[in-house]
């Protein structure tokens, strides 16, 4: 059957999609809004994007993008941000550029240009929207309801170390005026970027098992796509949950984070939240300065209204003293004299009983001692007589054990007899002279005993050695036979 198909190639068809869509598309630029998938940048500063569409989770479009780093340059300049806080896996972007068609790498997007108000708007909105799930969840006001001590020491700083926020916060705590000290345990936090929203919540679960006062969130400000780590709804609901009061500094002025939102108190600065420390601990101060005083005016009140009281006492107590002392004094006299004689008669009376006990004593003490005595002389005797008959059975059991390390001695010494007869007749057996008598033959060439890799020619002279004979053969004619089995056999079937 003739095979009529027509086969086109895999570059032809591509080739073909390639012109119908530059036709069609080519030098056509629009805006697209789509997510951002991937993200990949080299270090010539172009951007790999994988960009993707979505509905309630279902993939509906995907392909690739990119951006050359000339338009990443406009594109900072148009927007005054960096290119990468915006264009970030997660995020959705409206972007604008032309669609390419290419026969091996297939379908992409050419960006030029991303709308910076865009990506502020979204961001907004889901801000808006995380705070309503917040709400509906019950979350927005849980960590306003824990409390914190009158005055907070212990303090639990999430922070990124060195920046200008968290050196605001320290010095303005550790240089106050009052003297007041703080223990500030720092848990050195990333604050932008990607992973920012992990580190955050991982030192925020540390914090939750150590005993703090308070937790203070603070950064030293930056744009709205700097602090959209603190918009995170992750962030937000440890945030609300923790045990203990969270107070934020993010330090901007304008807007709110969703974490302000969910914190126990909000501040616009680092610096705020010091102030505010520092003022529950000078509040605390002063109250108990005043309290001080008051209770030093009161105790001088007090004792002044005592001293004259005591005075009147101690007037009272002198004239009644006198009396009192009086009929004391005679009352002590008759009761120290009756005193001494019953004292006399119970030293008479323990002095009888005393004795009476000495007595008992030293006779049990006898008894004992005789009765201590027969016993050891009773175990002595058993110990003497059981030493002898254990002497006697183990003298008994080393006779035997002699006799039969002997009887061993003696049979192993027979055994070896024995072999070395055996051993001197075999050796006789090897003797040369016996071998020859046999009938084996000793053959020689050239001084040497014959050997299957002695190399033999016509005209050499061979030595045989018989019993009590020797030959000297010259060899005629040399063939090599390979019959050693076939010799053996021969002479078991002569035999």
């Amino acid at each position: 059957m003739q095979d009529n198909r027509k086969i086109f190639s895999l570059h032809a068809i591509l080739n073909r999609v390639q012109q119908v869509f530059d036709e069609l598309m080519l030098g056509k630029y629009f805006w697209v809004k789509v997510e951002v998938l991937k993200v990949n940048k080299d270090r010539r500063g172009h951007y790999y994007l994988e960009l993707v569409e979505q509905v309630e989770d279902q993939v509906m479009a995907k392909c690739r993008a990119t951006i050359w780093s000339r338009n990443v340059e406009r594109c900072a300049i148009d927007g005054g941000e960096d290119l990468e806080k915006v264009v970030k896996e997660g995020a959705e972007i409206l972007c604008y550029g032309e669609a390419i068609f290419h026969p091996v790498y297939g379908f992409s997007l050419h960006v030029i240009h991303v709308d910076y108000a865009f990506s502020l708007g979204e961001i907004e909105r889901k801000k808006q929207q995380t705070l309503l799930q917040l709400e509906q969840r019950g979350l927005l006001d849980l960590n306003k309801r824990q409390s914190h001590p009158l005055v907070i020491q212990k303090i639990a700083v999430v922070a990124s170390v060195g920046t200008s926020g968290y050196e605001d916060f320290v010095r303005h705590l550790e240089q106050n005026t009052h003297h007041f000290s703080f223990a500030l345990t720092c848990y050195d936090t990333q604050v932008q970027g990607e992973g920012a929203v992990r580190s955050v919540v991982r030192q925020l679960e540390a914090i939750s098992n150590a005993d703090f006062d308070a937790v203070v969130i603070i950064r030293g400000g930056g744009s709205k796509f700097d602090l959209d780590i603190f918009n995170a709804i992750q962030v937000a609901e440890k945030i609300a949950q923790m045990p203990l009061a969270v107070f934020t500094g993010i330090g901007h002025e304008t807007d709110r984070t969703v974490a302000d939102y969910v914190a126990h108190t909000y501040f616009k600065t680092p610096s705020a939240v010091a102030s505010f420390i520092l003022a529950l601990a000078v509040a605390f101060d002063t109250r108990i300065t005043q309290g001080a005083e008051a209770l030093r005016e009161n105790t001088a009140r007090i004792v002044e209204q005592h001293k004259t009281k005591l005075a009147e006492v101690e007037e009272n107590v002198g004239r009644i003293s006198k009396f009192r002392i009086a009929g004391g004094q005679s009352y002590l006299e008759a009761q120290s004299t009756e005193l001494a004689y019953v004292i006399k008669q119970r030293i008479q009376r323990a002095t009888s009983e005393l004795r009476f006990v000495e007595l008992a004593l030293e006779t049990e003490v006898n008894t004992q001692l005789k009765k201590c005595k027969n016993e050891l002389k009773d175990r002595s005797t058993r110990l003497t007589l059981w030493a002898k008959q254990g002497l006697g059975l183990e003298q008994h059991k080393i006779a035997s054990i002699q006799e039969m390390i002997i009887a061993r001695l003696r049979y192993k010494l027979t055994q070896s007899k024995v072999t070395l007869v055996q051993t001197e007749e075999i050796l006789a057996l090897y003797n040369l002279e016996h071998l020859l008598k046999k009938g084996f033959a000793v053959v020689r060439h050239q001084g040497k005993v014959l050997r299957a890799t002695t190399r033999l020619i016509k005209g050499d002279t061979l030595e045989v050695i018989l019993y009590k004979k020797t030959y000297s053969i010259t060899i005629d004619h040399i063939e090599e036979i390979e019959q050693w089995k076939n010799l053996l056999m021969n002479e078991q079937q002569m035999n």
